[in-house]
Parts: C-alpha cells; sequence; structure tokens
C-alpha cells in the first residue's frame, strides 16, 4: 500500500504581476524551493512527484525568439543534481499573447532516503533570448513524497 511521506509547496508569486522584474539571460534563478521531511529509515521504494507553474512575460514588440528553462534539482543550488529539464520556445513575432504559463509535471522512482531526514528540492527558471522576459509569476511548486513500504 502506498503512503504519503511528506508534501510541500513553495509559493513564489500568487498572482501576475504586470510590473515583473527582468530575468537575468543564461543565469538560473530561484523560483521555488521545498524540504521534505523523510526519515533515513524509510522503508521501500521511495518516489517523488513535482508539479508547478512558472509565469513569464514576453515583449510586446516581436524580437525573434525567447527560450526558457525549468529546472529540478535535487539540492540547493542549480549545479546539483538535476532531476528534471524542460525548454520552452516561444517566437515573439507569432505568439498571440505576451503573458505565458509553463507547467511542469515530473517524477523521480527509487529515490535513496536522505541519511539527514531532509530531502530538499529546487526549481530554478534560465532564461536565454534575444528578447527581454519578465518575471511576472504566478509561480507554484509542489512537490510530494510516497513509499510503499
Amino acid at each position: 500500500m502506498t503512503r504519503l511521506i511528506d508534501a510541500r509547496t513553495s509559493m513564489g508569486m500568487a498572482e501576475t504581476d504586470l510590473s515583473g522584474d527582468l530575468f537575468p539571460l543564461s543565469t538560473p534563478v530561484l523560483i521555488g524551493q521545498v524540504g521534505l521531511n523523510v526519515p533515513g529509515t524509510t522503508p521501500g521504494i521511495i518516489r517523488v512527484q513535482f508539479d508547478g507553474v512558472a509565469g513569464i512575460q514576453l515583449p510586446t514588440s516581436p524580437v525573434l525568439e525567447a527560450t526558457v528553462t525549468l529546472t529540478v534539482v535535487n539540492g540547493v543550488l542549480s549545479t546539483d543534481p538535476v532531476v528534471y529539464q524542460s525548454l520552452s520556445t516561444y517566437d515573439t513575432v507569432v505568439e498571440s499573447s505576451n503573458f505565458k504559463l509553463i507547467p511542469l509535471m515530473a517524477a523521480a522512482y527509487n529515490v535513496p532516503a536522505p541519511v539527514s531526514g531532509l530531502l530538499i528540492y529546487s526549481l530554478y527558471m534560465t532564461v536565454g533570448a534575444v528578447a527581454p522576459v519578465l518575471r511576472s509569476g504566478p509561480e507554484c511548486f509542489n512537490v510530494s513524497a510516497y513509499t510503499d513500504g
């Protein structure tokens, strides 16, 4: 029988901010982080499920393309082991709306129980673009850990 170990939510921005901050180019920006309480003695196979959303605002004038990478890492630094990564590309010449919501849904299987009892996951957004991209929100990152033991 599956058993919930812990579930947490990180809410960076609850609603859209029309005057959002400009994302730095090619620099990972932390937009969500959770620490799950997972005892080091947790029996069975541990599975972790992730879901969330990140909102951006593209420029209103057409200037080619913008790419946005969402990366979930096991740890606190953008250089920690990658669990999930997605790339979204937007052609600002043809997009019908400059507000975009980027969803994520992922899972990790057979996760080792942490000796410390704390399992940390962080969500980073990286923008690579010719166009300026604003951090407009909303931003939400949910993580749940389960075991079959």
